[in-house]
């Protein structure tokens, strides 16, 4: 029996739902115990794997009340790898999903198992679509790419070349026509980008001046010219026209600053990497030999220097250069 008819077509006080339900609590509970946490996802219709619990009979209650959450038949909270799942017996424990052979998946696949428990729960549904999108053929009868595939491809071959986004769009615009009717490549770039980055952390753009001089940032926002060499702000058609600067016309120079603390709470979601970021106060060594930036006397110099910035275990230090 496949999952889609047991999780969603038997009676939730089914003497069969209840036995395949214990098995599923089973799986979840040998990838908890592997990846050492203390909770376990709880993917029912109210909770949709964005709560978590440490008792596995609370989570077994809430699929009997409310059922599992809509399309979840791939168990990707619950240590499952992008496979088949509906040719996958839900009897297999928790030692079968290594089992498998690695050699059956391509590296989209091990990338989405790797950073599955690095999402944050707001974009966890984006990142289920993910899995469908790497699942999906192309077109109907295509078996060489899946959608995601293609256009991973496809992306790369932009970087490569140096594509425009307005020649890389008309490229899509001619494969789509080019493709079988029911083809599910993206016709512009924005789609594509959204399937492919779906999660995407934010960027901020800043308008610059075009010689380095300054950032339009701060007290400097409303500026229009360059405090420092008089250079305009703004891309201007007319050079005699200096002081009438339209404010739609596009900036002579942006920088692109990737903001540091979303990147740094990212790092934090997940357990392995909190555990290595905490390395400096948990193991190191302190047998006075210098064998790290933790042993130098600089290190010892902060902590002197900002002792409550210092207890705090968690606390990261950047190396500028």
């Amino acid at each position: 029996m496949n999952r889609d008819t047991w999780m969603y077509g038997l009676q939730r006080h089914d003497k069969e739902y209840l036995t395949r339900l214990k098995d599923f609590l089973k799986v979840a509970e040998g990838h908890r115990v592997k990846k050492g946490e203390r909770q376990i996802w709880c993917p029912c219709k109210k909770c949709q794997n964005c709560k978590n619990f440490t008792d596995s009979k609370s989570i077994e209650e809430h699929l009997i009340c409310h059922g599992f959450m809509n399309g979840y038949t791939r168990w990707s909270r619950h240590g499952e790898l992008l496979i088949d799942s509906n040719t996958v017996d839900t009897e297999t424990n928790d030692d079968d999903i290594d089992d498998f052979d690695n050699d059956n998946y391509d590296q989209i696949d091990d990338i989405l198992h790797d950073i599955q428990d690095d999402v944050p729960n707001k974009y966890f549904e984006n990142f289920q679509q993910l899995f469908v999108d790497a699942e999906k053929p192309l077109y109907v009868g295509c078996t060489k790419f899946t959608k995601l595939s293609a256009m991973l491809k496809l992306f790369n071959l932009k970087a490569n070349n140096g594509w425009s986004d307005k020649s890389f769009t008309n490229l899509l615009e001619i494969l789509h026509e080019m493709l079988p009717e029911d083809n599910e490549l993206p016709v512009s770039l924005y789609q594509a980008k959204k399937l492919v980055c779906p999660m995407g952390l934010e960027i901020e753009r800043i308008h610059a001046c075009p010689n380095d001089c300054m950032i339009y940032r701060d007290q400097y926002d409303g500026q229009d010219k360059c405090i420092t060499c008089g250079k305009s702000r703004y891309i201007q058609k007319n050079t005699e026209e200096e002081d009438n600067v339209k404010r739609n016309a596009p900036p002579t120079k942006v920088l692109w600053y990737l903001p540091i603390i979303p990147r740094l709470k990212r790092l934090f979601v997940n357990a392995k990497d909190a555990k290595l970021l905490r390395w400096h106060f948990e193991k190191r060594s302190t047998d006075g030999i210098m064998r790290h930036v933790v042993d130098s006397p600089q290190w010892r110099n902060i902590d002197y220097e900002f002792k409550e910035f210092a207890a705090e275990i968690r606390n990261i230090r950047f190396g500028l250069s």
